[in-house]
């Protein structure tokens, strides 16, 4: 499964670029240059943060090892939950965990979802938003962190981990997704506001880090010893953009062929045509689904968002990282990421129903009272 979905990708990588060279006359040329183009946004965005992973894992290597310890958790869990897989999380995990095996659990498949929702997701969606939007985007990101252990499960499983040492450590995951769903629930603005600060101080350590990096490459003065070789960072932001080449054509192709049997998907869902295309973007970009979020119908924006929290960057940038350090495992985060992701679709669309509904009841009772008196 892990060399098909990339020999697939690659495929369209060949493909887009010799649209590319021969005048975009597919339309999947333009889509192979979006992808290769990424190779800048995405360096501003990771070679800094990537660079200062060493300094980070050291302190925390201190800190939390001997209290995971004394409970048997691996203590790769701690910056997997909060940065994303290719955002620091990866290196942080397998650099804390106990064994090869947790690191690669924890370093990819929580990472991925949880971390990237937490350092990634929420604090950009928050700065591309309107006010009004952001009750329809608490209550998909509710949904969606809600769906997260199951993926991790379901991933876990399929990477055949001892299922008493996989449920063990998907506990503070439960936990942590039952009080991040409460207050999300309860107090929405604080908890927003947490996580657009802690967003915009994870990019501003990926710019310190870029600096220092920059600074030792143009004047040959290294100020901070311990920082990741810049050679490791680019070759990872490349192979990212090089996957997103032939991963944006791919997509555009799928929607292309089957735009009419998505619409009638999104009917019986009860979303707009804008939403399902939301939902197939994101599959390399949960981008695409904030900057048309205006666009969708209310219940679209909810389902979108959820699916947003796992199911995105599964054939996007994510799984370019994940296919350059760890090509072994991108079985178990293809499985993680959509089982989630289809559930959070599921479960959002049954609850804003099931909201709706309630209030429908509501307001006619309220009304059937008042006229009866």
């Amino acid at each position: 499964m892990d060399k098909l979905v990339l020999y697939l990708i690659g495929s369209f990588f060949v493909i887009g670029a010799i649209d590319y060279i021969t005048g975009n006359h597919l339309k999947l040329g333009g889509k192979f240059e979006e992808g290769i183009k990424t190779m800048g946004a995405l360096g501003l965005g990771m070679i800094g943060i990537l660079s200062l992973a060493p300094i980070f894992t050291n302190f925390l290597s201190a800190e939390i090892i001997p209290i995971f310890r004394v409970f048997h958790l691996d203590p790769s869990i701690v910056p997997a939950a909060f940065l994303a897989v290719d955002m620091g999380g990866y290196q942080m995990a397998n650099e804390l965990a106990l064994t090869e095996e947790m690191g690669a659990f924890s370093g990819i498949i929580i990472a991925s979802t949880l971390g990237a929702t937490l350092s990634f997701s929420i604090p950009v969606a928050l700065g591309m938003l309107s006010k009004e939007d952001e009750k329809y985007f608490s209550k998909g990101v509710l949904v969606g962190i809600i769906t997260i252990p199951i993926g991790c499960l379901a991933a876990g499983l399929w990477q055949k981990i001892n299922i008493n040492i996989l449920v063990w450590n998907l506990v503070p995951i439960f936990v942590f997704a039952i009080i991040f769903g409460a207050g999300l629930l309860k107090a929405p603005h604080v908890f927003i506001k947490v996580f657009n600060v802690f967003g915009k101080l994870i990019m501003s350590l990926s710019t310190v880090g870029l600096l220092l990096q920059g600074i030792d490459v143009i004047f040959g003065v290294r100020l901070v010893s311990g920082l990741a070789p810049l050679s490791e960072s680019i070759v990872i932001v490349g192979k990212i953009a090089f996957v997103l080449g032939g991963a944006y054509p791919m997509l555009a192709l799928i929607n292309r062929i089957f735009k009419n049997s998505f619409k009638e998907i999104g009917e019986k869902f009860g979303i707009n045509s804008v939403s399902v295309a939301g939902i197939l973007g994101s599959l390399a970009s949960n981008l695409l689904i904030f900057g048309t979020f205006k666009e969708m119908n209310p219940k679209g924006k909810v389902v979108c968002t959820a699916f947003g929290v796992s199911g995105a960057f599964v054939f996007g940038g994510q799984f370019g990282f994940v296919s350059g350090v760890a090509p072994e495992m991108l079985g178990a985060f293809i499985i993680s990421k959509l089982t989630a992701g289809i559930i959070s679709i599921v479960l959002a669309a049954w609850l804003y129903d099931r909201e709706n509904k309630e209030f429908s009841l509501k307001e006619n009772g309220g009304i059937s009272n008042e006229y009866q008196g």
